[in-house]
């Protein structure tokens, strides 16, 4: 029985155990299944099946928006940026599969992850170009009285970035699971009168919309 809606994102709500285990081996799973499927050369699949064909899709989007803020010149900082957005999509489906916890959706992670991200963009700025990375702290077109102000202002925001972005994420995954974890038990509730075809389409849909939110806060 659950103390309150937030115990659905606490590792120790069932059983201690149980909860680690159900949430590694669901982490497991996905990851051995993603592998499985994805053709090697020479290998069984003759053509790109339509898992591969996604994950390109993906990649490529990612990709290009590191490019496109300079990323490659950092080495290895484009390779980070998609390896860290399919980790968080692994994570994110594994905290969807019933009696497992999500570790995204605790702060501890969230706040780790964007510090890394954080830093790691922040040092590639600094060493493509130092000039252009002091010139964003101070916005085109500001009066001269201002400038000191405007520097000041936009430090601050950079320095806080991790704590928003990981609270963003955090509460985006937050709301998701603690809408399931309602429907769920509103579902289980009202016993026969669900059971069927609809309940299972209901939670279908569901689990549908959690993973459109988890995509969009990945790609945030």
């Amino acid at each position: 029985m659950l103390t309150d809606i937030f115990s659905s994102l606490d590792f120790y709500y069932v059983n201690e155990s149980r909860s680690y285990f159900i949430s590694w081996l669901s982490y497991f799973g996905f990851v051995v299944g993603g592998l499985a499927v994805y053709p090697q050369k020479g290998g069984f699949w003759v053509g790109g099946s339509w898992f591969l064909r996604v994950v390109h899709s993906l990649m490529g989007v990612v990709f290009q928006i590191v490019v496109d803020c300079k990323g490659y010149r950092f080495g290895g900082f484009s390779l980070g940026c998609v390896g860290g957005f399919w980790m968080l999509v692994l994570l994110n489906f594994g905290g969807m599969v019933p009696g497992s916890a999500s570790l995204t959706s605790q702060l501890s992670v969230g706040l780790s992850l964007a510090l890394l991200w954080w830093s790691w963009s922040t040092l590639s700025g600094c060493f493509y170009s130092w000039k252009s990375f002091l010139g964003h702290l101070l916005p085109l077109g500001t009066p001269v009285v201002l400038c000191p102000l405007m520097i000041l202002i936009e430090s601050v925001s950079v320095l806080i970035r991790p704590v928003t972005l990981a609270v963003r994420l955090v509460a985006n995954i937050t709301m998701g699971h603690l809408v399931l974890s309602l429907m769920g038990d509103n579902l289980i509730g009202g016993g026969s009168v669900i059971v069927g075809a609809y309940g299972v389409v209901w939670v279908l849909c569901l689990r549908f919309a959690g993973l459109c939110v988890y995509f969009v806060g990945e790609f945030v």
